[in-house]
């Protein structure tokens, strides 16, 4: 975030600064260079002396970015919601919820184990919620290795079983480390070496992938709350998009907004 934050201070230095170089480039022809230097001292000491207008107009430049982001993801929800609240292979909760909480997420994400119990806690206080667990492994091959496992355990039943024992890994994820906690669940091996591969769990894969390209994700967790009475979305609400982690508390706003709806 302070990186995130670093390069808009530096966009807004240039755009503050931008115009009035074009301004002077647009009349060389009757400006000469100390004129034009004259401009360009006023404006690095108008910054230098108030650097809270660069922090100000960063604010300003992030919400208005937000609210962009907002936007797109509204209407993408929209478009996409048949593909966003299916997944019974990896839900939990109340099948037939008023609200769903759609998350994407990483087994290799930081945020994404922190926020795990915030999750279960949802399920557990709600008896009218679903969640829908969506893989988007953008980790490295460790992440779609785990992914698959977690997918391939669910298979036979054990998808959230194998989904918590993965987020709850104190230890960076290898193979070994992922296929020793699926044989720990006593999950069939063969079968579950088979399915991994299957064109089922690719097809869960791509499809999530696709999902979360048209709704211009960055990164995970990233959290979609919106009313869904009898398990069906309710077109014509309005869902809540969430770009990262949040607190329980926030969450809990969403769903009631969305259960209102």
């Amino acid at each position: 975030m302070k990186f995130s934050s670093f390069l808009t201070a530096g966009a807004l230095a240039s755009t503050l600064v931008l115009p009035t170089a074009m301004a002077a480039d647009a009349s060389s022809s009757s400006m000469s260079d100390t004129q034009k230097k004259d401009i360009e001292k006023v404006v690095h000491d108008y910054l230098l002396s108030n650097p809270e207008v660069l922090l100000e107009a960063s604010q300003a430049l992030q919400q208005k970015q937000q609210q962009n982001m907002q936007q797109q993801a509204a209407s993408a929800i929209q478009e996409q919601a048949p593909q966003l609240f299916q997944g019974d292979l990896t839900s939990v909760g109340n099948k037939k919820g008023n609200v769903t909480v759609v998350e994407f997420f990483d087994y290799q994400c930081i945020h994404c184990k922190k926020m795990s119990p915030t999750m279960e806690s949802l399920v557990k206080k709600d008896a009218n919620l679903r969640v829908i667990y969506k893989e988007f492994p953008i980790f490295g091959k460790s992440s779609e290795t785990a992914s698959r496992v977690a997918l391939a355990a669910g298979m036979q039943g054990k998808y959230m079983a194998m989904h918590e024992a993965l987020l709850k890994m104190d230890k960076r994820l290898d193979d070994k480390v992922v296929m020793d906690a699926a044989k720990s669940l006593g999950l069939d091996m063969t079968k579950l070496k088979k399915d991994m591969q299957s064109k089922e769990v690719t097809a869960i894969l791509d499809g999530n992938r696709q999902l979360a390209e048209k709704l211009h994700l960055m990164g995970t967790p990233a959290f979609i709350i919106a009313a869904t009475p009898e398990g069906k979305f309710k077109t014509g609400s309005e869902p809540s998009f969430v770009p990262g982690a949040a607190s329980e508390e926030s969450l809990q706003e969403m769903i009631k907004k969305a259960a209102g709806n």
